[in-house]
């Protein structure tokens, strides 16, 4: 591949999707929200106050009811009540940020969670967080699996925490297989303790907008959670893995729209695991490249090296054929 001519191609398809996102960004309003970066103590109120009306009065123009959502606070974010006067009687709430990152907001039917997307160095489980974990050992009737970049190290999964799966007729896991599951509990020593995991969907994940999960039997393959079997995986920083999971990512977008049939698992413990075609290999290592060079790139540059990157690996292809 002649990086030369990969970097112009990138370069000059770039600058065609900023004209065309900035034509069509004055007449309609982009799906990508507006980035929003915060420090540590800064005072977002104004900014939850005006995200949270705004999202009311959307609400009541499309379903014309006053239901008011839940406005809940994530990682990154804490409630700090002051007294607005001197005899302590007017207590006044205020939002600020503990933590430097993108202040990022996700809107359900019932609920709207705020929370800072942070680029740390180490993960800290948290309950129903999604993970890519390896399979250390079998102890009794839990297999131990290592979660790489956690504070813990391990998690405890139990043998039967897979859909349909009994004692008898369960995934029997070999020491380095890899599974797709979630944070099933912890405890306030969860920092230093061993959490349990579950490959198993939470009741009610499906039925509150769970983001297109499956649950399906182990047997089947086609469920959420579960082993991962073939494909590639890698490590990227914690802050990228969670920008994969918002509900629109311009790489993931940008690479969905490039007719490349894969599949990709993200934990946010910073592992992902990406299988395309075994008999092109090329595809999977476009997907990881794409991803890890998206951390630094605008919406149209990401967009144009997504294209660039396609069409230099399938004129490679096609050279060889």
């Amino acid at each position: 591949i002649n990086l030369t001519s990969t970097i112009h191609n990138i370069q000059k398809m770039a600058k065609e999707e900023q004209k065309l996102g900035e034509g069509s960004s004055q007449n309609s309003n982009s799906q990508f929200p507006e980035i929003i970066t915060v420090l540590p103590g800064d005072d977002v109120t104004e900014i939850i106050n005006n995200l949270v009306h705004s999202s009311k009065k959307s609400s009541n123009t499309k379903t014309n009811t006053s239901k008011e959502r839940t406005t809940k606070l994530g990682n990154g974010l804490r409630l700090i009540e002051q007294d607005e006067n001197e005899n302590n009687t007017i207590k006044k709430y205020i939002f600020t940020a503990t933590l430097a990152g993108r202040l990022q907001h996700r809107i359900t039917s019932k609920a709207i969670t705020f929370h800072i997307l942070a680029n740390t160095k180490r993960y800290f489980p948290q309950r129903n967080d999604r993970i890519v974990a390896t399979i250390d050992e079998r102890i009794g009737d839990y297999y131990r699996v290592t979660i790489p970049h956690a504070s813990t190290g391990s998690a405890l999964l139990p043998i039967t925490a897979f859909e349909g799966a009994t004692k008898r007729n369960r995934p029997m896991l070999n020491h380095g297989d890899l599974v797709y599951c979630r944070i099933d509990s912890e405890t306030e020593q969860s920092r230093v303790m061993e959490p349990f995991v579950s490959c198993c969907v939470r009741p009610g994940e499906i039925s509150s907008g769970g983001g297109g999960l499956s649950k399906k039997d182990w047997m089947t393959d086609e469920g959420t959670y579960g082993q991962l079997k073939g494909g590639c995986t890698a490590s990227i920083s914690l802050g990228l893995a969670q920008e994969l999971l918002l509900p629109h990512n311009v790489v993931l977008d940008a690479l969905g729209r490039s007719s490349i049939p894969f599949e990709i698992c993200i934990g946010v413990n910073g592992m992902i695991w990406v299988k395309t075609k075994e008999d092109q290999p090329e595809y999977t290592i476009l997907i990881l490249n794409a991803i890890e060079n998206s951390q630094v790139m605008t919406e149209a540059q990401v967009r144009g090296m997504v294209k660039a990157l396609v069409k230099t690996v399938r004129s490679g292809i096609d050279s060889q054929d």
